[in-house]
């Protein structure tokens, strides 16, 4: 009977360690976007927003599979577009957004991760400016225009690496691409937030934009 037992214990032992193992590498982060508001501040007259406030927090966990995770985010943007011409002038936006992903990772080394990832946008924004047409016989004609609640659905793809900075710190460089189309306005915007710079033409209602972010991140878990 004592030999059983032995025999038993013996036999479990690297179950258990691989179960240990599995549990060990399932982690979860909380992060922050750390340049989306930069350039608009370093850059106000030659970047496509100025003094613009972006706070985009995330949260990332492991899945049981492994090299796969989900990617939950959140964002506010507020701020301004710059104005390129009479006809195109500064536009003032303020909005919110939720994004999150299927992500799958690969171990390129120690201390890098290439991960690539895909998933779900949705963002709810509000505009207000004024057009300014100068007449020089009949005088300035001047048109203010607002929008409000404009939603957009969109689908954005994804790929970067992770870099492991120290114990429990993460640095993530991310590129992006993301699609999406927003209700019906009659206005052309020039920033939606949480897609970021938007192509002329199609009316505006087709959203396109890359874009890259920066994000620290800290282990929780």
């Amino acid at each position: 009977m004592r030999r059983f037992i032995a025999l038993m214990i013996l036999m479990s032992a690297p179950f258990g360690t691989q179960a240990q193992d599995t549990l060990a590498r399932r982690a979860s982060y909380i992060g922050l976007d750390v340049i989306n508001s930069l350039p608009s501040v370093i850059f106000p007259k030659g970047y496509y927003i100025r003094y613009t406030t972006i706070i985009e927090p995330y949260y990332l966990f492991d899945l049981k599979k492994a090299g796969r995770r989900l990617y939950f985010g959140a964002g506010f943007a507020s701020g301004d577009t710059r104005q390129y011409s009479d006809f195109s002038p500064s536009q003032a936006f303020k909005g919110v957004y939720v994004r999150a992903a299927y992500e799958v990772r690969r171990m390129r080394s120690t201390r890098r991760i290439l991960y690539a990832g895909y998933g779900p946008v949705v963002s709810i924004a509000g505009y207000h400016g004024k057009y300014l047409f100068k007449g020089p016989t009949f005088g300035d004609y001047e048109r203010q225009f607002r929008e409000t609640n404009n939603i957009a659905l969109g689908f954005e793809g994804y790929f970067g690496f992770d870099f492991k900075l120290a114990k429990d710190w993460l640095l993530r460089l991310t590129f992006r691409n993301v699609m999406g189309r927003r209700s019906a306005a009659d206005s052309y915007v020039q920033y939606f937030p949480g897609f970021g710079y938007t192509i002329e033409g199609l009316n505006n209602r087709f959203l396109y934009s890359g874009g890259l972010s920066l994000q620290i991140h800290y282990k929780v878990r």
